[in-house]
């Protein structure tokens, strides 16, 4: 069960906390110093802790610092508890850490309210029906009713009670009398709407009278519906069952059924009580202050939903206080009634000009006063609702335009890859197919023309033979290129499927080849071992045979040395040989681009085709060199 350290020197706020506490099912801890309170947190979790300001020995805000210190305290929630009149222990205590701060004299409600909202309670028993009436006959007979239509049901004969009741139990609605001898049933009802827990709960107003006035009155206390109390009790069970039905829609959110809190601020102290009184009686919790400069700094550290300002203040005038307030952008949404000693038109122009919402003379009477807060309570709950409903109305439109254009957005993506797939594909085949069908006639030229230079050869004058020549070199230059554009097709078109692939073995039977094919030549190669990598074998031999083979080409005219190795988060081939300018090297992987003209052979393919192979393999491929000191192409594969 959750418990609640409860620090006060007072033995009677002790016991009325404990009393409410208990009633609603917590477990408390009462202490009347800070030694008793440190004992007690040292020996059991706490879930909660009510502090008192001032206690015998030393003071309640220190202590919270205290536990605000603490790494395994740090979090715990706190409300302080001390007199109204010390605003400073008020600014101080929200500053050091509370949570919440209730000032004395306090409603036991208020302070339940506070820790339901910090702790939490059970949950609510959907059909179970709380009857509050002090009609002992009433209840039964409402209660029977009640059973036989399958309701759960509880009485209380007071509202206090029937208060203690709902903390404890949660009930699915509440039926409640609009008039009782400790409190009426409206008052009941705004506390069942300032409880954090059961601000939610649908509550039946009772009343005696069938005039409209009664109707609205139940409605203005937050009331869910109204039926007269004299009539048949189907009617109220029909209410009843329209409430329960109704529940099951969207709630308003919490801060739209909050606590509503009123801030008092005059220079005479008397008046603040009284009116204070007045409006906690009607379910509001107030603050007050006695000068403007008191009221900012509260504004400052606590919320709240209407201020009820004085003109008449020492220091920091009504007017000042009032342009100060609605000038903050954090304060200026909190409805201001300023308050004049009187009616005068000047006072009334020159309040509304600073800023205030509305204004009345303390001659017009408390009453007049209280209704006023109420009507501009209630016109900042309908601004609020109105707020929030813009606001999820616009965000609403803003994600539906998001999601339209993301919409767009992803159809033309995709609408432009598969074109961009469509147009890839036929240029493969476009580009397979040319260099298929120029094969055949490629080799007729060139057998005809080998034909040529072995039966007409010796006849032929040097000019024509050297023409014979050239055509047979170009037909071959020219063969050598188609096999290497069909090969750079073959590769973009084969299935892709990665195993585990030896690249120190494949290098090595590469290089093995060039060795079998150009004897002559006496190259130092350098494999490091264990080079292995997730890769397709067939295209990452083809890719060795490009990148090694452009190595041995370009080492010709040097004491050729090739290292093979890896680096950089991939694999590299080193070679001692031409190398070539940096400036171009953006050329180098596009085909049919050739640095060196025509000093070494080849096709400009090679390197197109090893790009295209480690684009497959989603890797990366780059190039270092500079001139006459070689080349290092690095690449890697992905996966």
């Amino acid at each position: 069960m959750t418990r609640i350290l409860v620090v006060d020197d007072s033995l009677t706020v002790r016991m009325s906390l404990v009393d409410v506490l208990e009633g609603a099912g917590y477990e408390t801890s009462p202490c009347a110093t800070l030694a008793e309170a440190r004992r007690e947190i040292a020996a059991r979790p706490i879930a909660l802790a009510i502090l008192d300001v001032r206690l015998p020995d030393g003071d309640g805000i220190d202590f919270l610092n205290e536990l605000r210190q603490s790494a395994d305290r740090e979090e715990l929630p706190i409300l302080v508890l001390s007199t109204e009149a010390e605003v400073r222990d008020r600014v101080r205590g929200m500053h050091t850490g509370a949570n919440d701060y209730v000032g004395k004299p306090y409603d036991p409600e208020f302070v339940l309210a506070r820790v339901r909202q910090l702790v939490g309670s059970a949950s609510a028993s959907a059909r179970l029906v709380l009857t509050i009436d002090d009609s002992a006959t009433f209840r039964e007979t409402l209660a029977q009713r009640l059973a036989a239509a399958q309701y759960d049901v509880v009485t209380a004969s007071s509202g206090t009670e029937g208060l203690r009741i709902a903390a404890a139990r949660r009930p699915g609605a509440i039926i409640v009398d609009g008039v009782m001898p400790d409190m009426s049933g409206d008052v009941v009802v705004r506390r069942i709407r300032l409880d954090p827990v059961l601000r939610t709960t649908p509550c039946l107003l009772l009343t005696g009278s069938d005039e409209a006035v009664a109707e609205i009155h139940a409605l203005d206390a937050g009331a869910d519906a109204f039926a007269r109390k004299d009539a048949d009790v189907d009617v109220i069970l029909a209410r009843l069952s329209a409430m329960f039905r109704a529940a099951d829609q969207p709630h308003p959110t919490a801060a739209q059924l909050g606590p509503k809190r009123v801030l008092i601020v005059d220079a005479d102290i008397e008046y603040l009580g009284s009116l204070g009184r007045l409006l906690v009686d009607d379910a509001y919790d107030v603050v007050q202050a006695t000068t403007g400069a008191q009221a900012i700094e509260l504004l400052s550290v606590q919320p709240v939903d209407c201020i009820v300002l004085g003109m008449a203040l020492d220091g920091l005038t009504g007017i000042e206080t009032c342009k100060r307030i609605k000038g903050a952008p954090t304060l200026r949404d909190a409805a201001l009634i300023a308050l004049t000693a009187d009616d005068s038109r000047e006072a009334m122009l020159g309040a509304l000009a600073a800023g205030a919402d509305d204004f009345v003379s303390k001659q017009a009477g408390n009453e007049v006063v209280t209704a006023r807060v109420k009507a501009q309570i209630r016109r900042k709950k309908f601004a609020d609702e109105y707020r929030a409903v813009r606001e999820r109305l616009l965000q609403s439109e803003r994600d539906a335009a998001e999601a339209r254009a993301a919409t767009v957005l992803a159809e033309a993506r995709a609408a432009h890859a598969d074109e961009l797939a469509a147009a890839n594909r036929e240029l493969e085949a476009f580009s397979y197919s040319v260099s298929h069908d120029l094969r055949s006639p490629l080799r007729a030229i060139r057998s005809f023309a080998k034909m040529l230079e072995e039966d007409v050869g010796p006849q032929l004058d040097a000019g024509n033979l050297d023409h014979l020549k050239r055509i047979i070199a170009a037909s071959g230059r020219m063969s050598d290129l188609i096999d290497a554009l069909l090969e750079l097709s073959r590769i973009s078109r084969a299935e892709l499927t990665r195993s585990r692939v030896d690249l120190s073995a494949l290098a090595a039977a590469v290089v093995d080849e060039l060795r079998q094919r150009d004897r002559s030549r006496a190259v130092e190669v350098e494999i490091a071992p264990g080079l292995d990598a997730q890769a397709d074998p067939r295209l990452a031999r083809a890719l060795l045979d490009n990148v090694i083979g452009n190595a041995w080409k370009f080492t010709a005219h040097v004491a050729a040395r090739i290292e093979i190795g890896r680096a950089r988060g991939g694999f590299y081939v080193r070679d001692n040989g031409a190398g070539f300018d940096m400036a171009h090297a953006g050329k180098l992987f596009a085909p049919f681009q050739r640095l060196h003209g025509g000093e070494f052979a080849g096709t400009g393919i090679g390197l197109a085709t090893v790009r295209r192979i480690v684009e497959r393999h989603h890797g990366r491929v780059w190039a270092e060199s500079a001139v006459g000191s070689g080349t290092t192409i690095h690449f890697t594969l992905g996966g």
